[in-house]
């Protein structure tokens, strides 16, 4: 069982620091990913799920563009065919 939490609640008007810029990594498609992060802060806690799974798509893209990694399939016809 989990202990109740003595952390203190914030207020609903209290503001939430919130970083002013990203450490550039040096890789521009993990930047452009990372640079998407600016929106959250200024975007309603009910859209953050959607600004976080294109962030995370992003991510995914650059991951994907690394050199010697296999690029995903354009389309699902069997090898062979044309």
């Amino acid at each position: 069982m989990t202990e109740p939490s003595n952390a203190p609640v914030p207020e609903a008007d209290a503001v939430i620091p919130w970083p002013a810029d990203t450490t550039p990594t040096g890789d521009a498609l993990v930047d452009r990913a990372l640079g998407l992060l600016a929106d959250v802060a200024e975007s309603p806690v009910s859209e953050h799920g959607e600004l976080y799974a294109g962030i995370h798509d992003s991510l995914l893209e650059a991951l994907d563009a690394e050199p010697g990694l296999p690029s995903a399939p354009s389309n699902n016809r069997p090898e062979g065919d044309s």
